[in-house]
């Protein structure tokens, strides 16, 4: 007798299972896990396949090469491959920026050495001809030694430069009373002040503690100031500030020259890079920047009001308790004495 559904019930008892779950819906299930396994094998496959082109453009350079997935496989596969191609990227943009200003240091330092060393030889080469005047045959030597002292100097800043990181490393930080060390170093100042009639306006306080080898306080002091007479322009006044800001010492060198374009003060701290028409290296503010940022601080910039310029250098502050060693007081006489509030007297008034 054929079996059907007007025959009787369907499926027929003797094809169900023991359990009661019918065969057909097993088998069924079985093979719609196949095929889901099947398709989600097929899209992982298809994804590696699209990672693999993705590794192979980043290996022939392509550092903007990205990988983008929503399979769940290979979302986290697809997250990392970004962010290491993502590092890839901004280590290329580091190493671009840093081989263009290594063509700028070299481009600058050609010039730098190639001017006064032309300027020398053709000098000399003039007095060997031997058919100048004594008069100009003494301006011709004195012109070509002014142009190697130049010279010497350029060389001296670029190997200052190129080892500064090493003999920062070396030296040890002790505590200093940073006020007493200016004051020591302004002397030196005075007659070259007092020859342009410059008037230096001292405000020291009688201590300020700071942890700092004093030949890297001396270096940066000097070369501020040798920047504010060689390079500020009707300068009267040179103001040397110290104070107090929060746990951090400021000293501000700042001239009442005449104003500063603003693409020349955002240049200031940029090796070789010079003012037109100034004299120099162009190292001498790099050097001191990177000075002040070895001691735990920085120095910069910016313009002063009603005109001039103003150099700001920071210490952080030390204890003061202790044994210290600081710069001796000069002597009675020399015009760095202290008052009764321990401000720095003394200074020239520019007549």
């Amino acid at each position: 007798m054929a079996l059907g559904p007007s025959s009787g019930s369907w499926p027929p008892v003797a094809l169900l299972p023991a359990g009661g779950i019918p065969w057909l819906l097993v088998a069924g299930v079985s093979i719609a896990a196949a095929l889901f396994a099947l398709a989600a094998y097929w899209g992982l496959r298809r994804e590696l396949r699209r990672l693999a082109q993705a590794v192979e453009e980043a290996r022939a350079g392509d550092v903007m090469v990205r990988f983008h997935s929503r399979h769940p496989g290979v979302r986290a596969l697809a997250a990392a491959f970004n962010g290491v191609m993502r590092r890839l990227h901004d280590l290329e943009a580091a190493h671009q920026r840093e081989e263009q200003r290594r063509r700028q240091f070299l481009a600058a330092l050609s010039h730098d050495l190639r001017t006064p060393l032309t300027a020398v030889l053709g000098y000399l080469e003039a007095v060997a001809r031997g058919d100048l005047a004594p008069a100009t045959r003494r301006d011709y030597l004195e012109t070509a030694h002014r142009k190697g002292r130049e010279l010497r100097e350029t060389l001296d800043r670029i190997f200052e430069w190129a080892r500064l990181d090493l003999e920062v490393a070396d030296l040890p930080t002790p505590r200093l009373n940073l006020a007493e060390r200016l004051r020591q170093l302004l002397i030196e100042f005075y007659p070259a002040l007092r020859q342009r009639d410059i008037a230096l306006e001292p405000d020291l306080p009688e201590a300020a503690w700071v942890r700092c080898h004093p030949d890297l306080v001396d270096r940066v002091v000097r070369n501020l100031v040798d920047n504010a007479l060689r390079h500020a322009r009707g300068i009267t006044r040179l103001t040397v500030a110290l104070r107090r800001t929060g746990p951090v010492w400021e000293l501000v060198v700042a001239d009442d020259g005449e104003p500063v374009p603003d693409e020349v003060v955002a240049g200031l701290f940029v090796p070789f890079r010079r003012r037109p028409g100034s004299p120099g290296a162009g190292l001498g503010l790099a050097i001191s920047r990177q000075l002040a940022r070895a001691w735990g601080g920085d120095l910069r910039a910016g313009p002063r009001q009603p005109r001039g310029l103003a150099f700001i250098v920071t210490w952080p502050g030390a204890d003061p308790g202790g044994p210290a060693r600081s710069a001796p007081s000069p002597s009675a006489g020399s015009g760095g004495g202290r008052g009764d509030d321990g401000r720095a007297q003394g200074a020239p008034s520019g007549s």
